[in-house]
């Protein structure tokens, strides 16, 4: 990972830098796929008084994270854009692991058999139709909507909390009931 630190209407001590590059580098830890970290230490004036404010900027593979904050104090203003990007990195890599996980379950295609009876004109008989259900990742409540819309005995459907495969029914007392994998 590459980093650079950059001042602006500040002279970077090298106290500062050090300060700075140590509160950075701890969040390469929180995401692999970290290219480069850019971070600007700049003193402004504002109404309320002089503030220091502090950007990083985090370049990953696909995407950019920014990170802002404005403090009285340079070193608290490290500290809450180290804060802030350390929770955008671990919700960055949350989200990728949980679409990943969910273009594996996509793949996934399930089969239910079921006996169907057969035009009347035929003795009794019945045979076996096999019935292959592609699975879209929803909600319980979602799912629970779908089934009421199509006015069906179940469906089946991923869960999009567990990424497992679930079935929502109708129960007798008209409840809902869920069967999880």
């Amino acid at each position: 990972m590459k980093l650079s630190i950059h001042g602006r209407k500040i002279t970077l001590t090298e106290a500062i830098k050090k300060y700075a590059e140590e509160k950075i580098s701890r969040v390469e830890k929180f995401n692999d796929s970290i290219l480069k970290i850019d971070a600007t230490l700049a003193a402004s004036k504002l109404k309320t008084g002089n503030a220091h404010v502090t950007e990083i900027l985090a370049y990953l593979s696909g995407s950019t994270l920014k990170a802002t904050a404005t403090e009285t104090d340079l070193y608290a203003s490290i500290d809450k854009a180290v804060d802030i990007i350390e929770i955008q990195l671990k919700k960055h890599k949350e989200k990728h692991s949980r679409a990943k996980t969910q273009d594996d379950s996509r793949k996934k295609t399930y089969s239910f058999d079921y006996i169907a009876e057969v035009d009347e004109k035929t003795d009794d008989e019945k045979k076996l139709v096999k019935v292959y259900l592609p699975l879209k990742p929803m909600a319980v409540s979602e799912a629970v909507l779908q089934l009421e819309s199509l006015s069906k005995v179940f469906y089946a459907f991923t869960n999009i909390e567990t990424g497992k495969m679930a079935v929502v029914y109708k129960r007798k007392d008209g409840d809902y009931g869920v069967i999880e994998e």
